[in-house]
């Protein structure tokens, strides 16, 4: 990709790639075992990746496709040409993996690779496209480049419409939100939760508060968590942090006597909620977690709310 243009990152159960900031996430499914995404611009579809927990047969999962695609769906020719001979990618690139490429042209053209990681154990079919009237080959080279399917030192990337931040690899997508100037994901791994959360328009959000005026009201109805705020600076914004436990429901009386008995750790709370003045951005991070708030941490650390990617 071109120096003047800029990038952020695609990161969803594991997956992660460095894509142009005007590519848009408009398809997911699936879970971490196995799943697929898309990422559209002008209409196109610019990447799609699917993945799954079993190794595949690569050649001749390749060479069924690219019958598929030649074909068409009514199984008439396509008009697209296919090719085994592509370099899609380096395999230098991709150390620990077994690797097969492949190409097409036709109204659009695109590159494609499989393979079968050795490291996390999944196998991965990805392709890159570009419309015949432009150049794109070098673009999506690059995509497929930055394209992996596990983390770093045990740390996932996640990233949505420019919203991106690292999460611990057991962290899997509970549910998220996507509205015009909202945008929200929530995750879950283990005895942990983690949200992720990012306004625009601010100043309709926050009006004449503090950040941390905003928070004590949002949350003042709370019954969930007992919690304390104060202010407090978070990467050189005005923000808030807050800190507490989840509260003890009345349930089950033997529940609850089988619970006291073991006696099982605190589940604590964690919150950190910062104005980004320069991209007029509110982020909050929250998390539940029993001992180490490193979910929190990290992901606040990791969040790129202003700097270039």
């Amino acid at each position: 990709m071109s120096k003047e243009k800029r990038t952020t990152y695609i990161g969803w159960n594991g997956i992660s790639a460095r894509i142009p900031t005007d590519w848009t996430l408009t398809a997911v499914g699936g879970d971490r075992r196995s799943g697929y995404l898309r990422i559209d611009y002008e209409q196109v579809p610019r990447l799609q990746v699917k993945w799954s927990r079993k190794h595949i047969d690569l050649e001749a999962k390749r060479d069924e496709y690219l019958k598929r695609l030649a074909k068409g769906r009514r199984r008439r020719p396509s008009g697209i040409e296919v090719s085994t001979d592509a370099r899609a990618i380096s395999k230098r690139s991709k150390p620990k993996k077994d690797i097969v490429s492949f190409a097409w042209h036709g109204p659009h053209c695109g590159l494609g690779v499989l393979w079968n990681c050795h490291v996390c154990g999944r196998a991965v079919m990805a392709q890159a496209a570009w419309s015949i009237r432009n150049e794109g080959r070098e673009e999506a080279q690059e995509v497929l480049e930055s394209l992996d399917d596990h983390g770093v030192s045990g740390w996932d990337t996640w990233g949505v419409d420019g919203l991106v931040f690292l999460a611990p690899a057991e962290y899997e997508m509970e549910g998220w939100q996507r509205m015009t100037r909202y945008l929200e994901l929530r995750l879950v791994g283990g005895p942990g939760k983690l949200k992720v959360a990012r306004w625009g328009l601010v100043p309709l959000v926050l009006g004449e508060r503090s950040v941390k005026e905003w928070y004590e009201e949002e949350n003042s109805r709370r019954r969930d968590i007992r919690w304390e705020a104060e202010e407090t600076r978070i990467k050189g914004h005005d923000g808030v942090a807050a800190r507490g436990k989840l509260r003890r429901l009345a349930g089950d009386f033997r529940t609850r006597l089988r619970k006291s008995i073991g006696r099982p750790p605190a589940v604590e709370y964690g919150a950190r909620g910062w104005h980004c003045t320069e991209s007029n951005r509110l982020y909050l991070v929250e998390a539940f977690h029993k001992g180490s708030a490193e979910a929190l941490d990290g992901a606040v650390k990791s969040v790129l709310c202003h700097e270039g990617v």
